[in-house]
């Protein structure tokens, strides 16, 4: 996890390797890397917070269907069912798989949800300009989130589900698949477009006195 630094803005230290390097401030409009390492030092790329505010409030708008919605639809012998992300972990509870239906809330609801959450509180008020005394705490929760984000494993277990049922049965895909699909492209672009290393600047440069 990156951590704000009190290097002076004329040195740039590698995450990677603890290379101290010289810049200046004009060095910071085109993307840095680290001539020993080739890490990322800084990014240039402009409305990132702005991408990941967006991902964010759209990732919010789409947990709750995409949770509750049936994702499949099966026959199978006569007999019809559906399932949905919610349903799934509640019927593990009730076979008494409750570590792993535990494990499941957390990774594919809790951590999600949160990392969601979290994104669009620091992304607010990076836009907005108001850094309250919490916001590195906020910052250091989303990172640790996004680490315990897995929603792709579980859809990942979808996929082969619908894969080894399509030949004993009938399987349709339901809204939930969309729901869930959509909610894991919000998450990759807040992930993707989120700096945390900008943040912290934004932090360091107007934070309380």
């Amino acid at each position: 996890m990156t951590i704000p630094s009190h290097i002076p803005k004329e040195l740039t230290a590698c995450p990677d390797c603890d290379l101290l390097l010289q810049t200046a401030q004009r060095d910071h409009h085109l993307e840095g890397r680290c001539p020993r390492c080739k890490a990322v030092l800084w990014h240039s790329a402009k409305h990132t917070d702005t991408i990941s505010f967006a991902a964010a409030i759209s990732g919010l708008i789409l947990f709750y269907p995409a949770i509750t919605l049936p994702i499949l639809k099966f026959t199978m012998v006569g007999q019809h069912g559906s399932n949905s992300l919610l349903g799934g972990i509640y019927s593990m509870w009730l076979e008494q798989e409750r570590m792993l239906a535990v494990l499941i809330l957390l990774c594919s609801l809790v951590a999600p949800l949160m990392h969601l959450a979290l994104t669009a509180v620091v992304c607010l008020s990076i836009r907005i300009n108001h850094f309250p005394r919490h916001f590195p705490l906020w910052l250091k929760y989303k990172c640790w989130m996004q680490s315990w984000n897995m929603l792709e494993v579980y859809a990942l277990g979808i996929i082969v589900a619908y894969v080894k049922m399509m030949h004993d049965g009938e399987v349709s895909i339901s809204g939930g698949t969309f729901c869930v699909s959509a909610l894991l492209l919000c998450i990759i672009l807040c992930s993707q477009y989120f700096h945390e290393e900008q943040a912290w600047q934004h932090w360091e440069k107007n934070k309380p006195t």
